[in-house]
């Protein structure tokens, strides 16, 4: 079995009262009346025995896409679909000039054709145990409309919403791009409200500007117990010494490099060198079920857990089997139950809340779900086959 072709369907998602503030396009708002289409991207591997692994992606579907095309004619094609390993250390290298954004896709694809072909969910090939995984609500960002995240106060009301529907963590993205005061009102509020009920977790999404900021901010989480504070720094989590002085002088347990591209190699130096407490790990963006597998075994090793980012099947499986390991981020969510972009293009939504908050992992052969080809066919911006 060899495989003879690679299938890129380039479409968008729709997101309905959505828009970006601070300038940058991932930090995602309520604007009422709005509307903006993301990039999305559903690659399709197929062997020569017709059996077929598919990858839709969350974020970043222009990239990822590129990426691909320059993969599948130099590697991919003619070589076995099960050889994830030899394929992953390949692209690994491939890749080395580009961030990787390619490997996640093409290895979640080759993970779900494989679960095609022994019939048998990614999650037992895996070897994993978990059936239900425990979800945090993972907020919008801060907006500036009626009924949305407009307040400390808002975000604390919502956190209490969160907790009646079953969640038992709550994060709070704040002020988009970074303010500090307004980040430091709105923790106070959410723990004052739920803080004894709920873990908490605060993520500026690497918004403030100096290493002041990030202290002052995190003494505050101590007082409340936060359960991480995570990837605070303008450097996007680049700089260990920094990074090191913060795990030094907060109690609240750092969660870091989500924002870099290094794989399990770049976790190792900062594990080692005392810069994190916490591990973000990410199927699409970090290579891949196999990369985060490997991400995982690095944080066990060192006696640390990691996080997963951003949702989706893949991650849901990947979770089932690992032990060093929490919680399913689920979002994002706000006020007005946003139709986001996770439970779009799927013929049924995986991200079910069950009322233990947690998210079932999904069952049947590969990743368990099925690609809403109806939804993907009628926002279609281009397709490719390439065999």
């Amino acid at each position: 079995m060899e495989i003879t072709a690679i299938e890129l369907h380039e479409f968008t998602f729709e997101l309905k009262n959505v828009g970006t503030a601070g300038g940058i396009p991932v930090h995602q708002v309520y604007d009422p009346g709005n509307t903006i289409e993301p990039a999305g991207l559903v690659v399709t591997i197929r062997a020569s025995d017709g059996t077929e692994g598919h990858y839709r992606s969350i974020t970043y579907g222009e990239l990822m896409t590129k990426h691909v095309e320059m993969a599948a004619e130099n590697v991919l094609l003619g070589r076995s679909p099960l050889e994830r390993e030899a394929i992953w250390q390949d692209l690994w290298r491939a890749f080395r000039h580009t961030d990787h954004f390619g490997l996640g896709p093409i290895d979640i694809a080759l993970w779900d054709l494989a679960g095609n072909y022994y019939d048998e969910t990614v999650s037992k090939l895996l070897g994993g145990s978990r059936r239900e995984i425990p979800a945090y609500a993972s907020t919008f960002f801060m907006d500036d409309a009626d009924g949305g995240l407009d307040s400390p106060k808002a975000y604390a009301e919502f956190a209490r919403t969160c907790l009646e529907r079953g969640y038992p963590g709550y994060k709070i993205h704040g002020y988009p791009g970074g303010d500090v005061d307004t980040d430091i009102e709105i923790c106070r509020a959410v723990g004052e409200a739920v803080g004894d009920e709920m873990d908490l977790m605060l993520d500026p999404a690497s918004g403030y500007e100096t290493y002041r900021e990030a202290l002052r901010v995190g003494r505050v989480l101590d007082e409340y117990d936060f359960y991480w504070y995570e990837d605070p720094m303008a450097d996007t989590g680049q700089s260990i010494n920094a990074s090191k002085n913060l795990t030094r002088e907060l109690e609240t347990p750092l969660l870091g490099l989500e924002h870099v591209r290094t794989g399990p190699y770049g976790r190792a130096d900062h594990i080692a060198a005392e810069a994190v407490e916490m591990v973000r790990a990410d199927v699409h963006q970090d290579g891949g079920i196999t990369g985060c597998l490997k991400i995982a075994t690095v944080a066990e090793a060192f006696g640390l857990d990691v996080e997963f980012h951003l949702g989706g099947p893949a991650t849901l499986h990947c979770l089932s089997a690992i032990r060093n390991t929490n919680y399913f981020e689920h979002s994002l969510v706000h006020p007005q139950d946003i139709d986001w972009m996770n439970q779009q293009g799927f013929v049924d939504p995986p991200e079910r809340l069950t009322a233990d908050g947690t998210i079932p992992v999904p069952e049947g052969p590969g990743l368990g779900v099925d690609i809403d080809w109806q939804f993907i066919d009628d926002r279609r911006e281009d397709h490719t086959v390439i065999s």
